[in-house]
């Protein structure tokens, strides 16, 4: 009996405790999930400059940098589709962005999932 309340715990932690789709930026003390629709991650990536620092330090393709930047910085700004976009980068496309944005003075979330 001990043992299936252990498993009942252990299964609705896992239902509940969901993944992000994508990655929660940090800077300045101010975090944002990426692909978000606030006002405020608009400021903090495109009106700052900082997602064409970004982008230009990815090994990233030319087309699929300026997708990411037209659905993050442009009047087609879409937070589903930059979803839609970081879910279908590689693992290696990932990766990458990742680095770029450290190394751009962001921090990023460490999640396992």
């Amino acid at each position: 009996m001990k043992a299936w309340l252990i498993i009942m715990i252990v299964g609705m932690a896992l239902l509940t405790s969901a993944c992000s789709s994508t990655f929660m930026l940090g800077k300045d003390g101010r975090g944002y999930f990426y692909g978000s629709n606030s006002h405020a991650i608009y400021e903090m990536l495109c009106t700052s400059g900082d997602l064409e620092k970004v982008l230009a330090a990815t090994h990233l393709s030319e087309e699929m940098k300026g997708t990411i930047y037209k659905y993050n910085c442009s009047a087609e700004r879409s937070g589903d589709k930059v979803k839609q976009i970081y879910a279908s980068m590689t693992v290696k496309e990932r990766k990458d962005i990742k680095i770029a944005f450290k190394k751009n003075g962001y921090e990023i979330n460490h999640l396992l999932c």
